[in-house]
């Protein structure tokens, strides 16, 4: 056991925590690296807030501790990490050399100018209406409203402290311009606008990953990602209902209509769109961005079908497992984590819209539709999470596991 290797891998695990690896993912990285760099008995712990690693045998065994905090998923440094475990499974360099690749990936970070990723706030929210029933009407204050949620969210994250309270500061902006554009005639769906304005805050990929870890008895993680999101979504309703509140204050209040049927062109074009807004938003790679689109209809293509042939939760169902698989095949093409491929999916399948909508309700008093709602966020969730473990049992093993080339 060498210190210069237990270095590289303590480094690695920090910064792919950072990165968003899920904890199956983490841990399957780490214990891959410690076999390929001659280090045995290596045992791997990962939670949203500590990750504890034990090298050698019971009886010399050493631990170390990392004291860690949840992260978004950044896609690029994902991709990025990938590619170095890659290499040192095929290549077997020394330590030394290991080391040295890691900061490289750490200073090829993903940086795009700021005018652009703020364009991709507003681009996602014009994207999302059409698949949650809105017109162009809609989706032209979506992009409005996105765009003044951008502005807030971009400045903010530079600030560590700030962060935490970003999600309902951007649901108040969100909230109250949307009513604010509906009293201008150009939206008539003020709560639809600001569901789509915030689709990038809602904690739906993270509700779906702590389920299935709940699933697959990764307790620690699954309660804590579970508990991440419900807390992030108690936010945004916190947010929600404090800009509402102000602008029907000052404004009066709007009169609510039914949305309508989407267009199935209008939401498979929606749904390119939002994969390219995903690619700026989750810092993914530029050359990603074509599997980010592909994954995006995918899951719009296949949830819309499975509803029609199977119902809304079994179709649900058959959308993740569709995401999963391919997924799970383009990643094996590519040797690269399927979470590039899945993320957007899943996005797309909108778990947290609905718990979103459901906390909203319980809110407002609408008790009995809030908890029905309610119930049906984890019964969406628990479909794409299983839907996605399945689509690692129906490819053989070579798609799924972590080896060196050939």
């Amino acid at each position: 056991m060498t210190p210069t290797a237990v270095e590289f891998l303590l480094r690695f695990t920090d910064a792919a925590h950072a990165a968003g690896y899920t904890t199956a993912e983490l841990e399957g990285r780490v214990l891959a690296l410690a076999r390929a760099l001659g280090l045995r008995d290596v045992q791997v712990s990962a939670t949203p807030t500590v990750v504890d690693l034990a090298v050698g045998p019971l009886s010399e065994q050493r631990t170390y501790t990392l004291r860690v905090r949840p992260a978004p998923v950044d896609l690029g440094a994902i991709a990025l990490l990938d590619g170095l475990v890659q290499d040192v499974l095929d290549q077997h360099p020394d330590p030394e050399a290991a080391l040295a690749e890691l900061a490289e990936v750490k200073a090829k970070e993903v940086r795009r100018p700021w005018w652009i990723r703020l364009g991709a706030y507003g681009v996602a929210g014009a994207a999302i209406v059409p698949i949650v029933g809105g017109s162009w009407r809609e989706a032209i204050a979506a992009a409005l409203v996105g765009l003044v949620v951008g502005a807030i969210a971009l400045p903010t994250t530079r600030f560590e402290r700030a962060v935490q309270v970003l999600a309902p500061l951007a649901a108040m902006a969100a909230s109250f311009c949307a009513i604010a554009l509906a009293h201008t005639s150009l939206a008539s769906l003020p709560d639809l606008v600001t569901l789509a304005a915030l689709v990038t805050f809602l904690p739906g990929m993270t509700l779906t990953v702590g389920v299935r870890e709940l699933a697959t008895e990764q307790l620690q993680s699954g309660v804590a990602n579970v508990a991440t999101a419900l807390i992030q979504l108690l936010g945004l309703v916190f947010g929600v209902e404090i800009g509402r509140s102000i602008a029907h204050s000052w404004l009066g209040p709007t009169i609510h209509h039914v949305p309508h049927a989407p267009l199935a062109w209008a939401q498979v074009l929606a749904a390119v769109a939002a994969g390219l807004a995903f690619t700026v938003t989750l810092r993914a790679r530029s050359r990603d961005a074509l599997a980010m689109c592909a994954a995006s209809v995918l899951a719009v293509v296949a949830n819309r079908v499975g509803a029609d042939l199977l119902g809304r939760q079994a179709g649900v169902f058959a959308a993740a497992l569709a995401v999963g698989v391919a997924g799970e095949l383009v990643a094996a093409y590519r040797r690269r984590s399927p979470l590039v491929f899945i993320v957007p999916g899943v996005f797309m399948l909108v778990p947290g819209s609905v718990g979103f909508n459901s906390a909203l309700q319980l809110v407002a008093n609408q008790t009995v539709s809030g908890i029905t709602t309610a119930f049906d966020t984890f019964v969406t969730a628990i479909s794409i999470a299983y839907g996605l473990m399945i689509a690692t049992i129906v490819l053989p093993d070579r798609f799924t596991r972590i080896a060196p080339h050939g």
